[in-house]
């Protein structure tokens, strides 16, 4: 998992290293600039070791280095809940996990859409917006409504339930793939609507660490964030001649 981590870390150094020189569509509707201020909010979903997650807010604030009009390096931090339960059942009374986390991540962006030459209409210019991303974050776990006692009426399932598997307070490395898209609503104002999983290198984002029988997440908890947000220019806006 180390290695993982550090192949990452080298692929987001080399992004923010990329030529920062290329060139920029004549087009007025797509303006460049080096930087990129976001604000956003949306909602969670905690894949977890319980089956079944509830919707939680979140909120984010980004600022993006953009190496040039295809590729950025983004500075992220969100804050925002996650939660999830489990029904009573015949081994408990019923699970609710609520989780106030806060995160950071670095993440580098690819615009798949300049790697094409899209026309230039309204679906061409919706196109050159969508983009893929991943990168490396860390975030702080803050549990609370969590579940310590248990009753079941198989025993032999009472040794899954050994205290040391919960944790109230946890912090843990986390690796982000994005999805998104970036809408221009004017030269320096973009609508950005971005899909990002969330993969944990840690089982504790809920409390929790159980394997089967008991889990229905027998690995590393996941989660997902969907962010609705206002990205703005900042810096010199220029426009020069790329596709004609």
């Amino acid at each position: 998992m180390k290695r993982k981590i550090i192949i990452l870390l080298t692929v987001c150094i080399t992004v923010a290293s990329l030529n920062a020189n290329a060139q920029v569509r004549l087009d007025p509707f797509y303006p460049y600039s080096k930087w990129t201020f976001g604000v956003g909010m949306g909602y969670t979903r905690l894949f977890g070791d319980w089956p079944n997650p509830v919707s939680e807010p979140v909120y984010k604030i980004s600022l993006a280095r953009n190496a040039n009009e295809w590729v950025n390096l983004n500075f992220e931090l969100e804050h925002g809940a996650l939660s999830e339960y489990e029904p009573k059942n015949t081994w408990t009374n019923g699970l609710n996990v609520y989780n106030q986390f806060t995160g950071g991540a670095v993440t580098g962006n690819i615009a798949l859409g300049e790697l094409f030459n899209w026309p230039k209409n309204w679906l061409g210019k919706t196109i050159y917006g969508i983009y893929l991303g991943a990168g490396i974050g860390y975030m702080h776990n803050n549990i609370s409504n969590i579940t310590l006692k248990f009753h079941n009426s198989d025993k032999s399932l009472i040794t899954d339930f050994d205290p040391g598997n919960i944790k109230l307070k946890s912090n843990n490395l986390y690796i982000p793939f994005n999805l998104g898209i970036d809408l221009h609503i004017t030269r320096l104002v973009i609508l950005n609507v971005n899909y990002q999983m969330n993969y944990a290198l840690s089982d504790y984002v809920d409390g929790y660490s159980f394997r089967a029988p008991v889990a229905t997440n027998n690995y590393n908890d996941l989660y997902s964030t969907l962010i609705f947000g206002l990205h703005f220019y900042i810096g010199d806006v220029s426009m020069t001649p790329n596709r004609q």
